[in-house]
């Protein structure tokens, strides 16, 4: 299976929908060269982060309307 893995800055490193934040750069390169052969939680336990954060940062995973749509009620617009 395919991830897909963006380098955001020297100690950032994104995969899919979270972003990993390392203490140095060392850390990030290990953890991205890492990603590309082996699972997340693997990678995770070896070169762990120092803080994660959601990519999308209004959308939490325990929110229960992310993804939801609001749209306008139907009717007469004045």
């Amino acid at each position: 299976m395919s991830v897909t893995i963006i380098r955001t800055s020297d100690t950032e490193v994104q995969v899919e929908h979270t972003v990993y934040t390392f203490a140095a750069k060392d850390d990030a390169d290990a953890f991205q060269r890492c990603i590309a052969s082996h699972s997340i939680n693997t990678c995770y336990q070896r070169h762990p982060p120092a803080a994660m954060r959601s990519a999308t940062p209004e959308e939490r995973p325990d929110d229960p309307n992310r993804g939801s749509t609001i749209s306008p009620s139907p009717g007469r617009m004045r």
